[in-house]
């Protein structure tokens, strides 16, 4: 039902995502220039962010693979179920997905052990496109031990990645103080307004 060519899709993302990324941190730089809003970005963060996206991405083409192939041993060897590829399904894992994200996100601020691999997403001094990358390998290794809470269940590899790039593509665009509230999708998303007080510490933030 699904190939095994991941490793050569991933590098085929990766070609994407990169220059994507750069993209759309110039657009929201140029949005925040011509609202007058360039305070909400600073270099040498901004410089800082995407140094710690590059460092963690260099590692990670070597490990993508490992993770796909980790996703693949559990389910071949342990899967309770064996769920069919079908669109319902697809909606299904998508709020599974979403489910396991909350937990891992949950816990890396709750447990001290999570914490110290999630805290350097947090410690940027602005909030913008570029805290996306923030992230470390070892964070990645976390959160992908509980991704493989979705192929235990039964959800193929495969599908399990294409809706990680999904949801994490998503989760970029909520990094990002130029987007306001967007009315009644606050009560059922998480939106950039949410995500800005969840990275908040000071006071006059937090609205």
């Amino acid at each position: 039902m699904f190939g095994n060519s991941w490793s050569v899709d991933s590098l085929n993302f990766a070609a994407v995502a990169i220059p994507a990324f750069f993209l759309f941190s110039g657009l929201e730089y140029a949005a925040a220039l011509r609202k007058k809003k360039s305070h909400f970005f600073k270099f040498d963060s901004s410089i800082a962010n995407i140094s710690v996206g590059i460092a963690e991405r260099l590692l990670n083409l070597f490990l993508t693979a490992s993770f796909y192939g980790a996703f693949q041993y559990v389910y071949e060897n342990f899967a309770l179920l064996t769920i069919p590829n079908h669109w319902l399904v697809w909606v299904i894992l998508l709020l599974s997905t979403d489910l396991v994200w909350y937990w891992y996100h949950r816990l890396g601020h709750e447990v001290n052990l999570f914490w110290g691999a999630h805290i350097v997403h947090h410690q940027s001094e602005e909030f913008n496109y570029t805290v996306s990358a923030r992230i470390t390998t070892l964070q990645a290794l976390v959160r992908n031990v509980f991704w493989c809470i979705l192929p235990l269940v039964g959800f193929h590899p495969t599908m399990v990645i294409v809706m990680l790039i999904v949801h994490g593509t998503y989760s970029f665009f909520t990094h990002t103080q130029m987007i306001g509230k967007l009315g009644w999708l606050e009560y059922i998303f998480i939106t950039p307004s949410h995500h800005r007080v969840h990275h908040g510490s000071n006071a006059k933030y937090l609205k």
